[in-house]
């Protein structure tokens, strides 16, 4: 009997050791040659961009418009805000490019001095003045009424 155990052992170990992963590894792929990438075209003359690629911009009028979506409501009057209060100290300024794709609207339960505050908006915002155009951190804070508490820009 201790023979049989012994040859069953045996047969045992000689299994495992041939399904080892070590042996069952394949080689690795060849590598395949890089294809470059095109050149981007460079930007026309006099031409500022808008700012990044993509993203829908709201309309002035949209925050007002009861047919829009509540955030893109709190978006356009940020927006519009930030814009009127900007041109106000600096006539330059042309425009505010949001990335609407890539802004963190939130809704808030919170309170700053005795003012409620409701929403929140974060993201990349762009300043076209009349000689540059320059990405910024932006921040929005709204009140109970979605009316536009406070903006606040800074240079990344």
């Amino acid at each position: 009997m201790t023979a049989i155990r012994f040859w069953m052992m045996a047969a045992l170990a000689g299994s495992l050791a041939a399904a080892s992963p070590a042996l069952s590894q394949q080689p690795p792929a060849p590598e395949t040659p890089a294809q470059p990438m095109p050149a981007p075209e460079p930007p026309a003359a006099g031409h500022v961009p808008p700012g990044p690629a993509g993203g829908t911009q709201p309309e002035p009028s949209a925050a007002t418009s009861p047919e829009v979506d509540p955030d893109m409501q709190r978006v356009a009057a940020c927006k519009a805000d930030a814009l009127a209060k900007l041109k106000k100290a600096s006539p330059s300024i042309e425009d505010i490019y949001m990335d609407v794709d890539g802004l963190t609207i939130a809704q808030a339960e919170g309170k700053l001095g005795d003012t409620a505050v409701k929403g929140i908006i974060m993201g990349e915002a762009y300043i076209q003045r009349d000689r540059s155009d320059t990405a910024n951190r932006f921040l929005c804070l709204t009140g109970e009424k979605d009316e536009v508490l406070f903006t606040f820009f800074t240079e990344r």
